[in-house]
């Protein structure tokens, strides 16, 4: 089926229903209203549905052209993020690279690799973005980043997850906490009277997915409180009486490391990283040279005990 539909007319479909409104819309596509308005009436006319209800005060979506929305809005962005691309491997070893990495991640392994890759490419600059796994696996599905280096929480079929390293759990608590006084290693029943006192990590983390999904087994599940960073977690384990189970690398970086961490065993529980890309979308030369400077760092790093490297 042939079909009249255009970038221009997705775009001009996306800013409407962004803004709700076709003067902002057409202030932000430098367009006049009456040229905008036209390109909407064509688009409705190829695609045989209404999509806006208009009034006087609004412009809203209808209920069939809110999935066309999302379809469009990430088509879009992987159209524009094409383009970068492009741009970048024209201007050699000029460009921009998108990275978003979990916290533990940047601080222990992207930040220690930038020196090798500026040293070669002075010239691109860098968005690096820290954040849960479910908000990098989404930017990523978007079209917004180059990579990301997180867990595998949603798991998207449009995302290639390649495994990097693996991360023990164990409990970290202040060093007054009873546990503390534990000269080695925890057995998880051991945990268990302290369930109380457990901080769970946010829903968009793989570290609170497993708060929820696998820590019922062990008595471990609910939790009173609940913190979205490692800077919130070391504030309230400061308060004594708390514990929080998390993986290796998290319980090193940031403050974290002031605290007393044992790593828990029967049954070992491990946090898998990957490196995160598109599936089926070219990496920039920009974004491949990162990568080269990554692979290269990781494997000179000496590893903590209880991470091990991904097969």
């Amino acid at each position: 089926m042939r079909t009249n539909i255009t970038l221009r007319h997705l775009r001009s479909f996306v800013a409407v229903a962004d803004t709700g409104s076709f003067t902002r819309a057409a202030e932000r596509l430098f367009l006049t209203q009456s040229s905008l308005s036209s390109t909407i009436n064509q688009l409705e006319s190829d695609v045989g549905i209404k999509l806006f209800d208009r009034t006087t005060r609004s412009v809203t979506l209808t209920p069939t052209a809110q999935h066309l929305h999302r379809q469009a809005s990430a088509l879009l962005k992987q159209f524009d993020a094409v383009v970068s691309d492009l741009k970048a491997v024209a201007l050699q070893q000029q460009g921009h690279v998108r990275i978003a990495a979990a916290p533990s991640v940047l601080v222990w392994l992207l930040i220690p690799a930038l020196p090798r890759f500026e040293a070669e490419y002075p010239d691109v600059t860098l968005s690096i973005r820290e954040g849960g796994s479910a908000e990098i696996e989404r930017r990523l599905r978007d079209g917004e980043l180059d990579f990301g280096l997180t867990s595998r929480l949603s798991d998207y079929e449009e995302l290639e997850y390649s495994l990097l390293l693996r991360d023990r759990y164990g409990v970290i608590c202040s060093p007054d906490h009873p546990l503390a006084k534990h000269p080695r290693t925890l057995r998880w029943s051991e945990v268990s009277p302290y369930r109380n006192g457990l901080v769970g990590m946010a829903t968009d983390t793989q570290v609170g997915s497993l708060h929820r999904h696998t820590l019922q087994q062990f008595d471990l599940a609910e939790h009173r409180e609940e913190v979205s960073s490692s800077s919130s977690l070391y504030s309230m384990l400061q308060l004594g009486k708390r514990i929080c189970i998390l993986p290796t690398l998290t319980a090193q970086t940031h403050q974290l490391d002031t605290l007393k961490f044992l790593p828990l065993e029967e049954p070992m529980v491990y946090r898998e990283l990957f490196l995160v890309t598109r599936r089926l979308r070219s990496i920039s030369s920009t974004a491949q040279a990162l990568l080269q400077a990554l692979s290269v760092t990781l494997r000179e790093r000496a590893l903590p005990s209880g991470v091990e490297l991904g097969s």
